[in-house]
């Protein structure tokens, strides 16, 4: 997962926030796009068009909603639905924020790869094994593959030096 995705909502999920149809907001949003672009203010920051596959295989029009799309939305909005798409957003977000950041992947193929690549470097710099570990380690976890809390072992002769001169 990208960070495109990860700080956006999807306009079907504003839609259903906003308790509108989807075309209907889509609709809306064109029509927010094209007054930003006449202004001459850019609507990226807001909008970002995008496709989505429904169930029946067909590729469909939507945009991924900023933070500030959803302010915008929300701007035009009044009484108790306002209210609602604002405090849904606002959690929602604040959600996003709190969640760990990692770039999550589709393709565990590429980065056993990368892994791969920089343990063999690492290898022929005659690094110790374990800091292959540590490496790959790092690597998957800002990939979102978790990993056992033990896959890395120290040798023991390695641990005593983290403690200094102290003994």
């Amino acid at each position: 997962m990208n960070e495109l995705t990860r700080t956006t909502i999807t306009s079907m999920e504003a839609a259903e926030w906003c308790g509108k149809e989807h075309a209907k907001l889509l609709r809306d949003i064109r029509k927010y796009t094209e007054q930003l672009g006449e202004a001459k203010i850019g609507f990226t920051d807001f909008f970002k068009e995008s496709t989505y596959v429904t169930d029946q295989n067909k590729t469909l029009p939507c945009f991924l909603v900023t933070k500030k799309g959803c302010e915008f939305i929300a701007h035009k909005m009044t009484g108790q639905k306002g209210v609602e798409f604002t405090a849904r957003y606002i959690n929602r977000f604040h959600e996003m924020e709190d969640e760990p950041q990692r770039l999550l992947t589709e393709h565990p193929g590429e980065v056993a790869k990368l892994i791969q690549a920089l343990a063999s470097r690492m290898d022929k710099q005659g690094s110790a094994p374990y800091k292959s570990a540590e490496m790959a380690k790092i690597i998957c976890e800002q990939y979102g593959i978790c990993l056992p809390v033990d896959f890395v072992k120290a040798p023991g002769y390695e641990q005593l030096s983290l403690f200094g001169n102290d003994f």
